[in-house]
């Protein structure tokens, strides 16, 4: 990214504290806890660590990689202050990440696409490890902050992309959050076999 991009990603981040987990890592956090109760979590695009926290709080490890030095200094100063096992990084995940194959239990992919690194991310996925994947959906082009549809899936996309993994859950269409604020999504909870 340039540098007129990371003074957007860093005004958006400037006195932003974390939120709420986006609903799938919260709905699917007992199975994953279950599968992998103290593992090596990896979550992309992290901001200020919204599902980071999450997961941590529920136990595992987890590196955030984030392009904003803003929101991953509000991580790292909340995960210091709570002492959770949270180690973030701040990259840009438009150049080539070193992810090592078979390093992570977890990986978190909320709210970001880009289809070139999705192999990379499966390689990086232990034996029996997991990935949620949950973005928005064509629909949501053209509303909201989301005008580019090339950040969009297509219907049934995020099955392709996801293809060799077994999918333990899978959505897609309309989620309504708690506070009626509405979003086409898809979301997939998949597992890398043995």
């Amino acid at each position: 990214m340039n540098l007129a991009q990371r003074a957007t990603w860093e005004d958006r981040h400037r006195d932003a504290v974390p939120g709420d987990p986006e609903l799938s890592v919260t709905e699917m956090l007992p199975a994953i806890c279950a599968l992998h109760p103290h593992g090596l979590a990896l979550d992309l695009a992290a901001g200020t660590g919204r599902n980071a926290i999450a997961v941590a709080r529920a136990g595992l490890r987890v590196v955030a990689i984030d392009f904003s030095i803003t929101a991953t200094r509000t991580l790292a100063a909340l995960a210091r202050r709570e002492r959770l096992p949270i180690y973030p990084i701040v990259a840009d995940l438009a150049a080539p990440i070193p992810l090592r194959p078979a390093s992570f239990d977890l990986i978190l992919n909320v709210n970001y696409l880009d289809r070139d690194l999705i192999p990379q991310l499966v390689s990086a996925i232990r034996p029996g490890g997991l990935i949620l994947f949950d973005t928005f959906l064509i629909d949501e082009a053209g509303h909201g902050h989301l005008r580019d549809a090339r950040f969009t899936l297509e219907h049934y996309e995020l099955r392709t992309l996801l293809a060799g993994l077994e999918l333990l859950r899978y959505r897609e269409g309309l989620t309504v959050y708690p506070t009626g604020q509405r979003a086409w999504r898809a979301m997939a909870l998949a597992r890398r076999g043995s």
